[in-house]
């Protein structure tokens, strides 16, 4: 099934360091109704220059975390 594209997708792929990604959802949500909220995100995401995909030195972060801790981190993000 796909995702939706939603604000809430846009702003999970940011955060995962897919920006590229999120700044095109956003783009496509702006054509739709005229939001501040995506608007500020749009001008956010448009003034870097380069983006690199995945964020590293989160993903970093999370490959250090013991088993236990990578599992509550988990149940978090499922819980978004």
């Amino acid at each position: 099934m796909p995702l939706s594209k939603t604000k809430t997708y846009a702003r999970i792929l940011e955060a995962q360091g897919f920006k590229q990604e999120a700044l095109e959802i956003y783009r496509e949500l702006l054509k739709e109704k005229e939001d501040p909220e995506i608007q500020e995100a749009i001008e956010r995401l448009s003034k870097r220059k380069k983006f690199e995909g995945v964020n590293v030195i989160k993903l970093r972060e999370f490959n250090n975390l013991n088993q236990k801790n990578r599992y509550e981190f988990e149940r978090w993000l499922s819980e978004i």
